[in-house]
Order: C-alpha cells, then sequence, then structure tokens
C-alpha cells in the first residue's frame, strides 16, 4: 500500500466485531495498514491488535467503518455472542457507518437502506471469493482425510460443481494424483471441465459413478444427493459438502445408511485463519477505495 493510501486509512477507525481467529488477524492487517483499529467480541485480541471496546455500543460509537462476523447474525446476535445482541447493534447504528461483512443478513440489510447506511458483503465480490475458495478447498480436503479410511490418490474421487470452489478443489486434487471426475449440470460447465484437463461428468450419469466413488465434496447448493443415490456409493465412501446450507445431500438418509457425511461451513476459519483473515482485510480495503470512503 502506497504512502496516500496508509494516510487516508488512518484518517478512519473501523470496529472489529465477533468472528473467530478470522477477525483477529483481519484485525492485525487492517492496524498495519493504517487503520485505527477498535475491537469487541473477537477471539485471541490482544494489545497489538488496536484497541479494546468495552461494549458492543462503544465500539460502534468509536468507528467510521464496522467489520462485522461471519456468519453474522445466530440466535439473534452477532456471532452468536450474548454479549452482542441485534438489538444494542442496531440501536447504535448510524448514517455516519459503513458495514462490511462476509454476508449482511437481509433484516440486517433492511434496516441499512432506512438509516442510509452502506452496507456491503464481501461474499459478493469475486476477488474476496477466489481468495477464500483456496482455504476452503484445503480445509476440505483436510476434513476428508480424517475421516476417509483410504488414500485420496488412490480412491475414486468426485466434485460436484464447478465454481469458485470446485475449481480449486479440482486442481489440488489433481496434484495429489486423485482419480478425479466433476460433476456438472449444464453444458458450459461441462467445456470448462474439459478445457481445463479434467473429466466431466453429466449429474445425470451419476448413478453409473457413485459405486466406484470413494469421496465427494459437494459445492452446489441444492439437492443433489438424495437417498437413492447414496444408496449406490460403498459404504467407506465419504461426503464433504460446503454449500451454503443446507448443503445439497440428504443428511438424514446418509447417517441412516451409515455414510461419513457432513456439512462443514466455515472451514477457512478452522484450518487458515491467518490466510483467511487477511483476504478480509485486503478485499475491505479495495472495496473501501472503490467506494471512494479512503
Amino acid at each position: 500500500m502506497d504512502q496516500a493510501h496508509d494516510i487516508a486509512a488512518a484518517a478512519k477507525t473501523i470496529a472489529v466485531l465477533g468472528g473467530d481467529a478470522r477477525q483477529a488477524y483481519a484485525a492485525r492487517a487492517l492496524l498495519r495498514a493504517g487503520f485505527r483499529v477498535v475491537h469487541f467480541g473477537v477471539p485471541q485480541a490482544a494489545r497489538e491488535i488496536g484497541e479494546a471496546a468495552d461494549s458492543l455500543a462503544g465500539a460502534l460509537d468509536e468507528a467510521d467503518i464496522l467489520l462485522g462476523p461471519l456468519p453474522f447474525l445466530r440466535d439473534d446476535s452477532l456471532f452468536g455472542c450474548r454479549d452482542m445482541p441485534r438489538a444494542e447493534f442496531e440501536a447504535h447504528l448510524s448514517p455516519r457507518h459503513t458495514l462490511v461483512a462476509g454476508c449482511v443478513p437481509e433484516p440486517v440489510r433492511a434496516l441499512c437502506a432506512k438509516l442510509d447506511v452502506k452496507a456491503f458483503a464481501l461474499l459478493d465480490r469475486e476477488d474476496y471469493t477466489l481468495l477464500n475458495a483456496v482455504p476452503t478447498s484445503e480445509g476440505a480436503i483436510a476434513e476428508a482425510i480424517v475421516r476417509g479410511p483410504g488414500n485420496i490418490q488412490r480412491g475414486g474421487c468426485l466434485v460436484l460443481g464447478y465454481g469458485r470452489c470446485g475449481k480449486v478443489l479440482a486442481r489440488q486434487l489433481k496434484g495429489m494424483g486423485a482419480q478425479l471426475r466433476v460433476g456438472v449440470r449444464r453444458w458450459e460447465s461441462a467445456c470448462a471441465v474439459r478445457s481445463d484437463g479434467f473429466e466431466a461428468l453429466d449429474l445425470t450419469q451419476l448413478p453409473l459413478a457413485l459405486p466406484e466413488t470413494a469421496y465427494i465434496w459437494n459445492t452446489i447448493p441444492a439437492p443433489v444427493l438424495g437417498e437413492a443415490l447414496l444408496r449406490l456409493l460403498p459404504e467407506e465412501a465419504v461426503i464433504i459438502d460446503i454449500a451454503a446450507a443446507p448443503g445439497g445431500t440428504d443428511f438424514p438418509a446418509a447417517k441412516a445408511l451409515g455414510l461419513r457425511a457432513g456439512l462443514f461451513p466455515g472451514l477457512p476459519g478452522r484450518y487458515a485463519p491467518k490466510a483467511a483473515g487477511e483476504a478480509v482485510a485486503q478485499a475491505t480495503q479495495v472495496l473501501l477505495r472503490e467506494e471512494g470512503l479512503i
């Protein structure tokens, strides 16, 4: 970052609110970039990560920019934290604020529009989602290794979907020597899969592929693996679903069949919080510059 940007950042105070270890690393990166950083509810926060606020209201009163947690709301509070009730956040939100978060729930977005508060979701941005796909994919592979009885290199592997995470997963698995297929719905996606050197599988052909599949990573946020298809899998099969909740797998059916299947949100926070947090900080700074806010 050049000196002009450092000076612009220094004129702004950013409140980093709640979240997991990603938020602590994001706070540290923003502090290095020249922002004044206050934080509340951030785990692993220490003196070198800016200034600790004594309350959520105090953090909002100090800041121009608010960096919210992911997930933003749970159990009617920020990140499910009792010290950060939604009502207190909304009561202290004002037009001078700019809100940035991984996602902005519709009730919060509506309130921001009513109060003339600018609100931005990082998950709507291509730059952030590309950066976030790498730690997500690495975490998804790690979960499969822990849960599977075999080797990824020798097991039949299937990635469902070829969006940002699907593409990164396919590249990483190919580097590990996986016998890999990529399942897609659309012809255009199949062409992209083939042009990148992978074997494309139309989802209508899943019944033919599943009996030979040991590992599945689903990235499609829609019903894909129903009970009839799950019955075709080997009993040792592992399903790592990283699609948006509720995922694309019939989890009750998978459990009844004895399959190792689960929905795995927040993988970057567990497996690569430093890289994920720095991606949050980088994308936030680019967004603020694009909007003329720093």
